[in-house]
């Protein structure tokens, strides 16, 4: 059975019309296709390998967030979603903010874009799923614009556990601020309520169109 070699490289020129050209990003080691139109198409992924427990009231980077872009930048229609589990026990009640961040150091030093606020829970155990969505919607400039989506939903009843509507779904849209920027990380963290005890177990990231 033969093997591709592929060596890695720098996003290449727009091809001709009527051709794409295929090729491993040196950021990401992630295959590409850029087609004619100057338009990438690629796709990478994070993910957590322990569980979390962020502290109440305390600023946290989630473990897995964290997506480096390629060497090609954002585009306008580049994508992002992180789907995460977050228990929860009988002390939290007070609300969450949770936040989309961009910057170059994949920490809280990093600018939260979007910013979504979890209502406030009631003194119960519960489990969720969150989905955190979003886009960049352009320009490409130092006046971009993201648009994000939080979703949850639960299993405790409708009244109670981490919230006190049957699920939450929160959209965003973004200041403007530079999305040209080489060496950018977009990720998430999370600031839990008073006496909240969260943890995650599980962090799935992707992103693609770039």
């Amino acid at each position: 059975m033969a093997d591709i070699l592929l060596d890695v490289q720098s996003a290449p020129a727009t091809p001709a019309a009527g051709q794409a050209v295929f090729y491993v990003d040196s950021t990401s080691k992630k295959h590409a296709i850029k087609n004619d139109a100057g338009f990438v198409e690629g796709r990478i992924q994070n993910f957590s390998t322990a569980s979390q427990a962020p502290t109440a009231t305390t600023l946290t980077y989630i473990t897995g967030s964290a997506l480096a872009i390629p060497t090609n930048k954002l585009q306008v229609g580049t994508c992002f979603r992180w789907t995460f589990d977050m228990t929860k026990t009988a002390a939290g009640v007070a609300t969450s903010t949770f936040a989309i961040v961009v910057g170059t150091n994949g920490t809280t030093a990093d600018t939260a874009r979007v910013s979504f606020t979890k209502p406030a829970g009631t003194a119960a155990v519960d489990t969720a799923t969150v989905t955190i969505t979003a886009i960049c919607r352009g320009p490409l400039s130092a006046s971009g614009v993201f648009v994000g989506n939080f979703k949850l939903v639960k299993n405790a009843a409708e009244i109670s556990g981490h919230c006190t509507t049957p699920s939450v779904s929160l959209t965003t849209v973004s200041g403007a601020f530079d999305v040209t920027v080489a060496n950018t990380i977009v990720g998430l963290v999370v600031t839990t309520g008073s006496a909240d005890a969260i943890t995650i177990q599980m962090v799935q990231a992707e992103a693609w169109n770039l």
